[in-house]
């Protein structure tokens, strides 16, 4: 009977759109969008459940890719389950054309993070009329693109800088941001790599994983110091940057990063997905059973982050609370007639929570 939930898959993302529009008064003027993967309790793989990139870090099991709509407040709108070896960039525009048909003329800005910047996805956006905030492959940019972010970004805390993209895609811009808190972070990974590098090869034993280590032409010096990758690294430390198409004048430098920012909302929903609602692990094999399976949790996550949103709780804290509302049912067996005793729900009936049970209830 699994397979037939899916029958009511439409009728279920449309609540969720309602929802979000009624409960929270959402417009629909930005809606954050991001994957995950989720693996299989089996090392045998199927037709639809294939290895993968893994998130889960399990590279060996087979997986399912999903991809989330949600508002920029985390109430999911809409979701999508994609074989295991799907590349996340592809999966996006599926997604975002099937919540576009639901909302109508409403044009959102998409957010999504760096997996999702293709030229294709760009193009194909804009061709939609979409407006987009994606995050940037700053390393694998061009070297005199990288040049111009170190020569005009100021490494002052929180600055930030329009450079033309449209070389890339056009009508964008990229936005870069320098961090004295990403600095640090990133210096302390750099040097652990450049230390790892020189020991290598002081050894001898590059190893596949070394960052700053290239092949060499010479015979008998196989690997060698890549001081190119070194200098470009280091231009980069403490800098993020961000690609969109909105202009400067119609959205500043600062609340397109701010914008960008809330992609937490989507990861913390998978978090939530995977831990509270038990999402995995997954031993069904058919593909309507592995979409019905995902559906219940899309289900249990509209309600979950429904109480979360408007309790101001997390849903372990909620689930807590819930679990000290006891009542006993004792039956007379002469006369048939059942007693109800409660405990106590002083605190629980007074807090947000129990309001808003109440409220519902009430409807």
């Amino acid at each position: 009977m699994l397979p037939k939930l899916l029958e009511h898959q439409t009728a279920i993302e449309n609540a969720a759109i309602q929802t979000a529009r009624d409960a929270m008064q959402e417009k629909f003027s930005l809606v954050l969008y991001d994957v995950t993967t989720l693996y299989f309790e089996s090392f045998k793989e199927y037709e639809f459940q294939k290895p993968g990139f893994s998130k889960d870090n399990k590279p060996m099991q087979p997986q399912i890719v999903i991809g989330l709509i949600t508002t920029r407040s985390g109430f999911p709108v809409m979701h999508e389950v994609f074989e295991g070896n799907t590349f996340e960039g592809h999966t996006m525009l599926a997604v975002v054309k099937r919540f576009q048909e639901r909302v109508g003329e409403t044009k959102p800005v998409i957010v999504a993070d760096a997996a999702m910047l293709s030229k294709a996805n760009m193009q194909q956006l804009e061709k939609d009329g979409h407006c987009y905030i994606v995050g940037a492959r700053l390393a694998s940019t061009a070297a005199g693109f990288i040049d111009q972010i170190d020569r005009k970004l100021p490494r002052t805390d929180k600055a930030m800088r329009r450079f033309d993209y449209g070389h890339a895609v056009e009508n964008a811009t990229m936005i870069c941001e320098f961090s004295d808190a990403r600095y640090k972070k990133d210096k302390r990974e750099f040097d652990k790599q450049l230390k790892r590098a020189l020991d290598l090869l002081e050894r001898n034993e590059p190893g596949r994983r070394a960052k700053f280590v290239k092949k060499s032409k010479e015979k008998d010096k196989p690997f060698i110091f890549d001081t190119t990758l070194q200098a470009k690294t280091e231009k980069l430390l403490g800098v993020k940057g961000f690609v969109t198409n909105i202009p400067e004048k119609t959205m500043s430098s600062a609340d397109v990063i701010s914008y960008y920012r809330d992609l937490w909302h989507v990861e913390q929903a998978f978090r939530m997905s995977k831990s509270d609602l038990q999402a995995i692990p997954i031993f069904h094999r058919t593909q309507d059973s592995i979409r019905a399976h995902m559906l219940i949790c899309f289900m249990g996550l509209m309600m979950g982050k429904y109480l979360e949103i408007n309790t101001k709780r997390s849903l372990r804290q909620i689930r807590k609370e819930l679990l000290n509302v006891h009542e006993a049912h004792i039956r007379d067996e002469q006369t048939g007639e059942v007693h109800v005793m409660q405990m106590d729900n002083g605190d629980f009936s007074s807090s947000m929570l129990g309001k808003l049970l109440d409220s519902e209830l009430s409807h």
